[in-house]
């Protein structure tokens, strides 16, 4: 079987396989509470999984992933592991160059976390007009809500360890969900002005770090999310 992921490949692999793709998928997301019931792990978790299988179905590289994100507010809680945006924006740097340096051509980032998408967007830019390097993102839990909004049900589903996050997680890392564990901690939407956001620590919104109805999820769901996800992202790398 051929490889993809990068990190598991010799020099003498990477050699053959940069002869029929320039293209690599680069996962990057955090490591923060993520409710009771879910890995710290889940943002770089699920979209390194996702990288991979959409890696197979259109023959392009994944890069190892960054496991770190800029979660300040998160850092109320227990576990939550942040790095500054510009420590993130210097290595995104590195990595861009290094695949530039090694043959790659284009690069879609996979974004688990919201967190680093200002990194992503400075450092995307700046490799276009240096590298001419191709580049690409995508916000993955805003876009896997997006694209499967008629799977969901509760009322904030895409909030933060909810229904589409506990779906997804059941699915790819069934044992690492734990089901008794879980809290609702349904949203209230006090904002009057629409897109306001208040720069706030996660704790004054919920004592769990969830948002939404994880009791919503279920891994039927997670399944169809992932397969529609693979399917729309799959598609744009064969036509970009």
């Amino acid at each position: 079987m051929e490889k993809h992921l990068i990190a598991e490949m010799t020099l003498e692999e990477y050699g053959r396989f940069i002869k029929e793709s320039d293209t690599a998928i680069f996962p990057v997301g955090a490591t923060e509470a993520y409710g009771h019931h879910l890995p710290m792990g889940s943002d770089w978790m699920v979209t390194y999984e996702v990288a991979r299988q959409v890696a197979e179905k259109v023959n392009c590289f994944v890069a190892p992933p960054i496991t770190y994100g800029f979660s300040e507010d998160l850092m109320c809680f227990a576990g939550t592991l942040s790095v500054s945006t510009s420590a993130i924006m210097g290595i995104y740097k590195d990595v861009l160059e290094s695949l530039h340096r090694q043959g790659i051509k284009k690069v879609l980032f996979l974004c688990g976390h919201v967190g680093n998408i200002g990194a992503i967007d400075q450092v995307a830019c700046d490799a276009v007009r240096e590298y001419g390097i191709q580049c690409a993102h995508i916000d993955w839990w805003r876009f896997i809500y997006d694209i499967n909004q008629d799977l969901t049900e509760s009322e904030f589903p895409v909030g933060h360890a909810a229904e589409v996050g506990t779906s997804i997680l059941q699915y790819l890392f069934p044992r690492l969900v734990v089901r008794d564990k879980m809290i609702r901690n349904e949203k209230e939407d006090k904002e009057e002005i629409p897109d306001l956001y208040v720069y706030e620590y996660f704790d004054a919104e919920t004592p769990t770090s969830v948002l939404g109805d994880p009791f919503a999820g279920s891994s039927e769901k997670g399944e169809a999310m992932i397969m529609n996800a693979i399917k729309v992202i799959g598609r744009f790398l064969k036509e970009w």
